[in-house]
């Protein structure tokens, strides 16, 4: 908890020195192939170290040959693990796969197979238990998704031209974004070299980071419980309304965070939508919109539920100007659900698996009004619809409703209020169905960037 958000006021502290420079394109950097291939399993075998010699994990006791041949035999299945490790833990181990290619000069989609190729190796060679698709999907495309994030994240804090503190303050703020990324500029040396220009990738910044105070939750099936402060992060990355003749994946992505230490309403949640093809174009009266597809990261890990998505589909943003220095910004969008997973009340595993995995699709509205006056209203609505691949047979439809309003009270710090509305219908082929619905109420304070 204590890195997360020491994570969080490093990026948010740096991010807001280099908001006001002006954008910069990737630098061309050597392609190191082979170093990347060397890190990829370099990973494997430290997080293997890890497990087998200081966690003693049993999957870790005994690989070899026979269980290559035993994996390969048998082939994949659905594995048991908890939510956590398999919707966060693979996705950011995957992000190291990423980012060794990605840091050794390669670019976005030529990064791509090093994650496949990384958990591949993992899930046949590393491991004494059989391989699972949901481990190869979540650590490939998860780890994508999070690894070009956390790439663009440490490119922007990261500056060869400053000295002294300022220099070491953002070299350690690389190393918590991109462990990855800075030992590779350990060893080539860029840690510690001076330049004139700026060798890092820019492209700005705005959104805010936020303590959320306690409040009173309400549900179906809790009554009325108290929750505990919360630290959330919203950013949004690029400028989707800039019109650009070669739009590169990830130039521009919304990320939103939250944790809270103990927290019935949200321990853990990451929602990010990221552009990977686009288009921009000019509409009337200052109109402006950005068409395109999107890749959808959803990871909402909470003691009243979960929900994990990784999803690809369409969008349209749009700017609309409503006179008077108000502005509307909707983003409505559609995508296919490639791997789903959300609470099961009747299938439990071994290994504190309580959840199904599923396909299906996810709808998505978000809306903006801003005011540099007034401040800003922005709901962000989120749709799922999954149908159980493995577990118990059903289907499963899930609303989640984050609304806030925020205002400026003085410079950057800001007040407001954050409603939040979840609710869920589990229709099963043989168990009996669910119904649940949770809303709450809080408190913000906020920084704004």
């Amino acid at each position: 908890m204590k890195n997360i958000i020491i994570f969080l006021l490093i990026l948010t502290f740096s991010s807001s020195y280099v908001i006001a420079q002006d954008e910069e394109e990737e630098v061309r950097k050597p392609k190191r192939v082979g170093l990347a291939i060397a890190e990829v399993a370099a990973s494997n075998i430290l997080i293997w170290s890890f497990n087998r010699y200081i966690r003693e994990d049993n999957y870790s006791f005994m690989i070899g040959w026979r269980t290559v041949e035993m994996n390969l035999r048998h082939g994949f299945e659905w594995d048991p693990n908890n939510f956590s490790t398999n919707f966060f833990a693979h996705p950011y181990h995957g992000s190291t796969y990423f980012n060794a290619a990605r840091t050794n000069g390669l670019n976005y989609w030529e990064s791509i197979p090093f994650a496949f190729a990384g958990s591949m190796m993992w899930e046949i060679y590393m491991e004494s238990e059989f391989p699972s698709y949901n481990d190869l999907i979540a650590t490939t495309w998860g780890g994508v998704a999070l690894g070009e994030a956390l790439y663009r994240f440490s490119e922007q804090v990261l500056d060869d031209r400053s000295r002294g503190l300022e220099r070491v303050g953002r070299e350690t703020a690389g190393f918590l974004i991109n462990p990855v990324g800075a030992f590779n500029r350990l060893i080539k040396g860029d840690m510690f070299r001076h330049t004139s220009n700026v060798n890092h990738m820019r492209h700005s910044i705005d959104g805010y980071l936020a303590l959320g105070g306690r409040g009173r939750l309400t549900g179906s099936d809790l009554g009325d419980t108290e929750f505990s402060p919360s630290l959330e992060m919203t950013l949004h990355y690029g400028q989707p309304f800039k019109s650009k003749e070669n739009r590169k994946p990830f130039d521009y992505f919304t990320f939103r965070f939250w944790t809270s230490k103990r927290d019935t309403v949200r321990n853990m949640t990451i929602l990010a939508r990221a552009v990977m093809i686009g288009k921009d174009i000019q509409g009337k009266n200052g109109q402006n919109h950005l068409v395109g597809i999107f890749q959808y990261f959803d990871y909402i890990n909470l003691e009243a539920f979960k929900i994990g998505a990784i999803s690809f589909g369409g969008a349209l943003l749009s700017k609309f100007p409503l006179g008077k220095d108000f502005e509307l910004i909707t983003g409505p969008s559609g995508a296919g659900v490639l791997l789903g997973a959300g609470d099961n009340e009747y299938v439990t595993s071994y290994q504190g698996r309580n959840y199904n995995y599923g396909h299906g699709f996810k709808g998505k509205l978000d809306l903006l009004v801003r005011h540099p006056k007034f401040g800003e209203l922005f709901a962000d609505y989120n749709y799922f619809s999954f149908y159980t691949r493995e577990g118990a047979p059903g289907v499963d439809r899930l609303h989640v409703l984050n609304a806030s309003y925020l205002i400026r009270i003085w410079r950057s710090l800001g007040v407001g209020l954050e409603y939040f509305y979840y609710h869920r219908n589990a229709n099963y082929d043989n168990d009996p169905d669910v119904k649940r619905e949770i809303k709450g109420l809080r408190a913000l304070i906020a920084y704004h960037f």
